[in-house]
């Protein structure tokens, strides 16, 4: 299969990127709504945690019952098969530049790098669908998409807010880290 740009690709996904931004919106918000006393006791790893838990029931939710929207466990790994844009997607809280801080797993490691996994058709894309937060690790700065390629991140492109589109404007805004030495 040939390989497909980041315009292409999230083209492509139009139809999802505003249920991407409302699962990563949700599941913060949702987060944050605990308890103050709860919010203290939690390191950031139980932060992600909690988050990714909200992120998965709130995708389960929005794509229950979707015509060509299949969710799948790989061995402990939560992802959904989009049929129509032939994307597979999982859930991350991730830094500006699209990439995941946690030891990654064996399957999370397949799965960025591409490989074939059980159950899951070849050849979707591999993105990851996420959260970007503050340097406070408290305020929410926006969802991404993320293309990740082994250990580094293709690209990576952030979602507007549906209360800051333009009209005739894109709705998502390539952030991909460019290198030093770019031209």
């Amino acid at each position: 299969m040939p390989k497909r740009s980041i315009t292409e690709i999230m083209e492509a996904m139009e139809g999802f990127l505003d249920d991407f931004d409302q699962i990563a919106r949700e599941a913060h918000s949702r987060y944050r709504a605990y308890s103050p006393a709860d919010l203290l006791e939690l390191d950031v790893r139980a932060q992600a945690a909690c988050t990714y838990a909200h992120m998965v029931a709130a995708a389960d939710r929005r794509f229950d019952g979707r015509p060509r929207v299949r969710p799948l466990e790989i061995r402990g790994l939560k992802v959904w098969l989009l049929d129509e844009p032939n994307v597979v997607i999982r859930l991350k809280k991730m830094d500006e530049n699209g990439a995941s801080r946690r030891y990654p797993t064996k399957q999370a490691k397949a799965f960025d790098a591409g490989k074939e996994l059980p159950n899951l058709p070849m050849p979707p894309v591999r993105l990851t669908i996420g959260y970007h937060l503050d340097r406070t690790g408290t305020q929410f700065v926006r969802s991404q998409v993320a293309h990740p390629e082994g250990r580094s991140i293709a690209w990576c492109a952030a979602i507007v807010a549906q209360e800051d589109r333009e009209a005739d404007k894109p709705i998502w805004i390539d952030v991909t880290r460019q290198s030093r030495f770019a031209a």
